[in-house]
């Protein structure tokens, strides 16, 4: 079979966010085929699709989600440029024609929330009065007025309106989004009270309402609990009752049926999706799993509650659009694969658990090339997830099987800090432990390299984001444990960090990470750059110049001091482009620099 390029790869077309019109005649969702994510429509009869579908953006820049109104066939869609994060508000009247710009400020964030029952206005977050500071806004659609119902101190959103749209219900996460506080807002009064009050940490990731009085409604929290769960909220006594709490795993989506009798849920074991569905009357459950090992996004109920719709990605399979019907149990694509990604033939990987430097359990996926090894054993690429509040599934990355098809063995663990794991779990690296999860790395690196089929003397590391932090951190902590560094827009100088990074997420990262001036000399400490002439093994550097999260100078640094040492350094800057790389374009420049430094530095 001959292998392919690493451009054919990155060229296969994804599909995702399925969403369904409220009269179930149109089926929107996103597609990169045209080289950027962009809307597509299939027509549909109820929920279910009748025909092909077709493009109906064409936009220079990505686009990032979209919501149907509840009312009518009106598409609110988000979109930024050159993927800085300041995003902006567009609407598609009636899912056709020229856009209608709704914000108009392209330097400000606009976070998308909700749209109110009626669809006569919606509510979003907005920076514009302090770059800092997201407030709360409503805006009425036929006018384009809007105005602000909360001014908040830190970072909110708003997550529903009321069902008779005189209240609206705010997650705000000023302490941290690990942290978070439900609060209603009275539209006429504009008073603030709490909807929830607890103790202690709590995460709400969703909110849908089983009465018109809005008192009684399902949350997806940890609450109360190490892990996500759905559960019924009584506003009005402030009580909560799980309806789902699957032993040690977290609950990543729920969906409520129209008729608030079923309730969707998608759970996460060890990084792998499964589909359970939840009787609230009386607390049954059937199990669908998945149509393939993968992670599953976009769950929701369709077809009159007969079916579900959601996307899925796995290893061995781009991210596409699914549908489950409920009666048989039977999945089907909502169209044909775009590309025989079957002949390819994508390695799946296998989940192990290996005991850290101080016995804690470190689940990581092992990907292993399809084909004996070579008499000396593989070379290894460690992959480190970003974050850290996120965690390594079982994800489709083109990249990735490109690596293997070179004869790369690939290891991506989930460290401490890393969510799915329950809240201890993330918790373990915070602030003063931060060098724990990369102690844990180096733990991984050297049990990896004892194996009798890994060639010990070739082992890289690579990483985007918080994982490039790990990659330096890892090279400076370690330095002759490794072959090769790539660090893609990695944290170099948290000190510098604080100061560059966008001004609405200073507070969140001063949450995870360290206030920046009560605690400088932590984030000196754990700082990469302190120590960074420590590292002496080649290292690419990858970084866009639009960067809202860890701007570019983080890379910069380690750049002009590596250069300065005589150190092998290489450095591949990325125009308009943010944290990370939405163009395929871009895509096959960035994989094949990385592919062609492998090469050199891994393999041979």
């Amino acid at each position: 079979m001959t292998s392919p390029s690493i451009s054919a790869l990155l060229s296969i077309p994804e599909k995702s966010a399925p969403a369904v019109s409220t009269d179930g005649s149109l089926i929107a969702f996103l597609s990169n085929e045209t080289g950027i994510a962009q809307i597509w429509l299939m027509p549909a009869e109820n929920g279910r699709p009748t025909g092909p579908a077709r493009q109906v953006t064409d936009l220079d820049e990505r686009v990032v989600s979209m919501a149907f109104s509840p009312k009518g066939r009106d598409l609110l869609f988000v979109t930024d440029c050159g993927m800085d994060e300041r995003f902006r508000l567009f609407l598609l009247k009636n899912a056709e024609g020229e856009p209608i710009a709704l914000t108009h400020a392209p330097g400000r964030v606009h976070a998308w929330g909700c749209w109110s029952p009626d669809g006569a206005s919606i509510a979003y977050g907005c920076n514009g009065r302090n770059a800092a500071k997201m407030d709360i806004h409503v805006m009425d659609i036929a006018t384009g007025k809007s105005r602000i119902v909360m001014e908040n101190h830190g970072y909110a959103e708003p997550v529903a309106f009321s069902p008779d749209g005189k209240r609206l219900l705010v997650n705000d996460s000023r302490r941290s989004m690990s942290d978070q506080d439900l609060v209603w807002v009275d539209l006429a009064t504009l008073a603030v009270t709490p909807a929830l009050p607890h103790a202690g940490r709590a995460r709400y990731l969703s909110v849908k309402f089983l009465d018109d009085d809005a008192q009684r409604t399902v949350i997806l929290t940890d609450q109360d609990n190490d892990f996500l769960r759905p559960c019924i909220a009584d506003f009005k006594t402030a009580a909560l009752s799980p309806v789902f709490a699957p032993d040690g795993v977290d609950v990543d989506i729920a969906a409520l049926s129209s008729d608030k009798t079923t309730l969707a849920c998608t759970v996460n074991h060890e990084g792998i999706d499964r589909i359970e569905l939840i009787t609230l009357a009386d607390g049954s459950i059937r199990h669908f799993g998945a149509p393939g090992t993968g992670q599953i996004g976009g769950l929701k109920f369709t077809e009159g509650d007969t079916a579900l719709l959601f996307s899925l990605a796995g290893p061995a399979f781009p991210s596409d659009n699914w549908r489950l019907a409920l009666e048989s149990g039977q999945f089907t694509r909502l169209a044909e694969p775009d590309s025989a990604t079957g002949d390819y033939d994508f390695t799946e990987p296998v989940v192990e658990r290996l005991a850290s430097f101080d016995g804690l359990s470190v689940p990581y996926f092992r990907y292993t090339p399809n084909q004996a090894p070579p008499a000396g054993g593989w070379p290894v690429l460690f992959m480190v997830h970003g974050g850290p509040e996120n965690q390594w599934k079982a994800q489709f990355r083109a990249d990735l099987q490109y690596y293997l098809k070179q004869g790369i063995m690939v290891i991506a663990p989930n460290v401490r800090g890393s969510t799915g794991y329950g809240r201890r779990y993330h918790q373990m690296d915070d602030r003063e432990k931060r060098m724990d999860s990369v102690r844990d790395l180096l733990a991984l690196r050297d049990a990896i390299a004892a194996r009798p089929d890994v060639d010990a003397s070739r082992i890289g590391v690579m990483g985007q984001s918080y994982g490039g932090f790990m990659v330096l951190a890892a090279m400076t902590e370690a330095p002759q444990a490794w072959r090769c560094g790539i660090d893609f827009y990695g944290i170099s100088n948290f000190t510098t960090l604080m100061m560059t990074t966008g001004p609405w997420r200073m507070q969140l990262r001063a949450a995870e990470y360290g206030d920046p001036v009560e605690d400088a000399a932590l984030l000196a400490d754990i700082s990469p750059m302190t120590r960074i002439e420590r590292i002496n093994a080649p290292l690419l550097l990858v970084h866009a110049n639009c960067d809202p999260r860890v701007p570019i100078e983080q890379s910069e640094q380690v750049y002009s001091v590596l250069k300065g040492h005589d150190r092998p350094v290489e450095y591949l800057r990325i125009d308009h482009e943010g944290h990370g790389f939405s163009r395929t374009a871009n895509r096959i420049q960035v994989f094949s620099a990385v592919s062609a430094f492998l090469q050199k530095h891994l393999i041979t």
